[in-house]
C-alpha cells in the first residue's frame, strides 16, 4: 500500500473554475500554497464564499490548506 504525505501551508492566491473545461471535468477551487497550485473538486458554495471573504479581508483572515500532491484534503479559514 502506498501513502502520500499530507503537507499544510497558508494559501496566498486563489481562483475558482466557474465552468469546468472540458465539461466532463468537475468544477474546482484552486489555491496557491507551498509554491504550487492545489485543487479542491466540487467545492460547496459555503467553502467558495468563505475563501473569497478571507482573500477580500487579508488583514483579518488567512486560508490554511492541507494537501497531498495537488489535491486539497483539508481547508480552514482562520483569523490572524
Amino acid at each position: 500500500m502506498s501513502t502520500t504525505a499530507v503537507t499544510n501551508n497558508i494559501a496566498t492566491k486563489y481562483w475558482v473554475e466557474l465552468k469546468a473545461y472540458p465539461s466532463s471535468n468537475t468544477r474546482s477551487l484552486w489555491l496557491y500554497a507551498g509554491n504550487g497550485w492545489r485543487y479542491l473538486s466540487n467545492p460547496s458554495e459555503n467553502i467558495e464564499t468563505s475563501v473569497q471573504n478571507a482573500f477580500a479581508n487579508p488583514d483579518i483572515f488567512q486560508v490554511k490548506v492541507w494537501y497531498s500532491g495537488q489535491k486539497i484534503v483539508g481547508l480552514t479559514v482562520v483569523t490572524k
